[in-house]
């Protein structure tokens, strides 16, 4: 097994280009870390590095990196420097004399690169371009699923795996103050110092390397949007060690919570915490010191990026308020530049601009007053004397007539208008019912003696059965089609779990009472509101009309949610993920709504994968009626298992700063992916659980996904 490196960076550009020049110090940064034996451990005669060169020095290096290697050889490919598009968004590698409007003939198309990644027989292979535009570089390759995969347990899995500075359509950024580019620093940050590396694990994988940087770049500069594109098993191949065991790296990653947990702040608890941990791992005040100065960085650039717009922003107000179109324009402009998160904008203008345009706003209401008491000063004046010049000519009981017939008209119409708006709202309220079922209360797990003398023992469920009463709404959606939903009470709960890192810190959330689908949405119903059957792309298993629709995406379901809002009058919308939970639990803490733990019986799993100690059951390899299995307490039926459900949370990895009023937490986290609920057929019984959360990206289709609604 070998490990292969090409560091490419182009600094000084000759034919128009702006210079860069952070890349050739990128390219020599990268290479210190990769010949690091404690590291990266690359021989130095494996790691190539080609700087201020043309294209065709790139494209002789690129062959022979990927040409004449083994299947267990890993292959790195690496590039800072100017990487451009063309009209049809195909991507382009800049040697020092590219032309933009002549990039066939004087850039390296990645077509190329492409195929000798294809040719190669190495099956590891992983690409970091750190340009703008590189997101345009994986255009037409397949990506990484939802499903589960084995991996080799030391060179991680097999497979690609490309990761890039930025979008297709953004830029990438040499931000002031680092010596290297942005992305770059943190790359190396990340695998330098072991930060990178998740969980006390001894690797670094690619994925633990991408979420490190992204995380990094993000907190750094928000309008830069680092991607990453696995193939198969890509995601966990290894690229470097950490060493869990080095005292340092152990002080950085304390250092790095606190830091996160109070966004850049280090308290005075978190300072004497700090100072004891010091002495504890043995670090020196230089060390602790500079450790510490790392981590806060970010964090202090980004501040002082705050500051600076703060005072712009009052400069501006001083200048002229309120702004026309061309100062706006100007501040949208400056506010990309600072990359500044949406949140941080609006809380500034929350504090610098709103008390502003609240005084604008009333200066103008006094002006607007003063206008409006003098016209219609002018108004009465005028109509006083239409009065008096009809008194003159008309008679004056038939003046008084025609004012009774006009008092009758309007005390006609008033009634008429509030007759109509009774019936306006009484047809909007549907009916609320109320329905009673039989639900499991607990699952309990009885071992019993069997075998000669009893010595063995078989362990067996009996199952507790309560009756249930809720009340519900039902909602015609056309075609004798109707969809039930369940009221949900108000209350609060303790979301989360300590079974899993995404689902921490528990956290107590207190909502409000809403109307929850006593079922998901089934193949009948989205094809009476949307007339179109996504579930016919899979197998006839899945196509019953009482069977929950599968195959849909995110977008799907917000589209069919805006036409069942326009057909009902009712904001019909994706629970959040902490109105899914708590209505799963139904005000249980265990780890599902049935108790302890689960069987076939109750829930549609893989009954392969059972969780404790009950006796493996029945994998039924597909989904089921939405009302063949036992609800919950508050009448809501299979929110454990047979399909996933999506939720409208962006997905977060964890609930640090997540709502506690039961909305749904839509800024920061991973915007390529959504919240999924609930577990499905195909996974084992341990992801059913209540607090278990899967995410899924916006643009893909599966046949075990599908999604409930909410009324509120």
């Amino acid at each position: 097994m070998g490990r292969y490196a090409l560091l490419v960076g182009n600094s000084n550009y000759t034919a128009g280009l702006n210079p860069l020049p952070s890349a050739v110090r990128d390219v020599e940064a990268l290479r210190e870390v990769l010949l690091n034996p404690e590291v990266g451990g690359f021989a130095e005669s494996d790691v190539t590095v080609l700087k201020d060169v043309e294209k065709g020095a790139i494209e002789t290096a690129i062959y022979k990196l990927f040409a004449d290697r083994k299947t267990d050889d890993l292959l790195l490919f690496y590039f800072s420097g100017h990487g451009v598009t063309d009209s049809r968004s195909d991507f382009y590698f800049t040697g020092l004399s590219t032309i933009k409007d002549e990039l066939p003939p004087t850039a390296l198309s990645s077509d190329y690169v492409h195929k000798a990644m294809n040719q190669s027989r190495s099956k590891r292979q992983v690409i970091i371009l750190d340009c703008c535009h590189s997101g345009a570089f994986p255009k037409g390759m397949p990506m990484k699923d939802i499903g589960t995969v084995n991996v080799l347990p030391k060179l991680g899995g097999e497979g690609r795996a490309i990761l890039t500075a930025s979008s297709s359509t953004q830029y990438a950024f040499e931000q002031e103050g680092f010596e290297l580019s942005l992305y770059t620093h943190f790359l190396v940050e990340g695998l330098k110092t072991g930060a990178a590396a998740k969980n006390d694990n001894e690797d670094i994988s690619v994925e633990d390397l991408y979420d490190y940087v992204r995380d990094k770049v993000k907190s750094t500069n928000d309008n830069m949007s680092p991607e990453f594109y696995p193939v198969k098993e890509g995601y966990r191949i290894v690229l470097a060690k950490a060493a869990q065991g080095d005292p340092k790296l152990k002080f950085r990653k304390e250092v790095e919570t606190v830091v996160r947990r109070s966004n850049g702040k280090i308290s005075a608890i978190a300072k004497s915490f700090l100072s004891r941990r010091q002495g504890e791992l043995q670090i020196n005040q230089l060390e602790a010191e500079a450790i510490v100065s790392e981590v806060l960085r970010p964090y202090q650039e980004y501040t002082k990026k705050l500051e600076e717009y703060k005072q712009t922003l009052l400069e501006a107000i001083a200048e002229e308020f309120p702004f026309g179109e061309v100062m706006q324009a100007e501040l949208q402009d400056y506010e990309k530049h600072l990359g500044l998160r949406e949140e941080d904008i609006k809380e500034i203008a929350n504090r610098i601009v709103a008390p502003r345009q609240v005084e604008y706003e009333k200066q103008l209401g006094e002006t607007q007053k003063h206008e409006e008491a003098e016209r219609l000063k002018q108004q009465q004046a005028a109509e006083a004397e239409r009065l008096k010049r009809q008194q003159v000519q008309e008679n004056k009981s038939s003046m008084l007539e025609q004012l009774r017939q006009k008092a009758e008209e309007d005390v006609r119409l008033m009634h008429q208008m509030e007759a109509e708006r009774l019936n306006r709202q009484h047809q909007a309220k549907p009916t609320q019912q109320e329905f009673e079922f039989e639900f499991v209360n607990k699952v309990r797990l009885v071992k019993e003696s069997s075998g000669f003398l009893g010595l063995g023992s078989n362990t067996k469920v009996q199952l507790e059965r309560k009756k249930g009463k809720v009340q519900y709404i039902r909602l015609d959606l056309g075609k004798g089609v109707t969809l039930d939903l369940v009221n949900i009470p108000e209350g609060k709960f303790m979301m989360g779990s300590n079974e899993d890192s995404d689902e921490q810190p528990i956290h107590e959330v207190i909502l409000p009472s809403f109307w929850m689908g006593k079922y998901t949405i089934t193949n009948s119903q989205w094809e009476t509101v949307m007339g179109t059957k996504p579930s016919e792309k899979y197998d006839v298993k899945f196509q019953g009309k009482n069977q929950p629709v599968v195959g849909v995406l995110w977008e799907d379901c917000q589209e069919f949610c805006k036409k069942l809002s326009e057909k009902t009058k009712k904001n019909v919308r994706l629970p959040s993920e902490a109105e899914w939970e708590y209505a799963c639990r139904a005000g249980t803490t265990t780890p599902f709504h049935f108790g302890e733990t689960i069987t076939p019986e109750l829930v549609n799993y893989n009954g392969n994968y059972p969780y404790g100690d009950v006796p493996k059951g029945e994998y039924r390899q597909k989904t089921v009626d939405v009302g063949s299995l036992s609800p919950n307490a508050w009448g809501l039926y299979q929110m454990h298992g047979n399909v996933w459900e999506w939720c409208e949370d962006v997905w977060h990895e964890n609930y640090q700063g997540a709502p506690t009023d039961g909305k749904p937490w839509l800024n920061g986290g991973d915007q390529s992916r959504r919240a999924l609920r609930g577990g499905s057929w195909g996974d084992c019984a341990i992801n059913c659980r209540s607090a278990y959360r899967g995410r899924y990206y916006l643009d893909f289709r599966l046949d075990n996904v599908g999604f409930r609604v909410v009324v509120s």
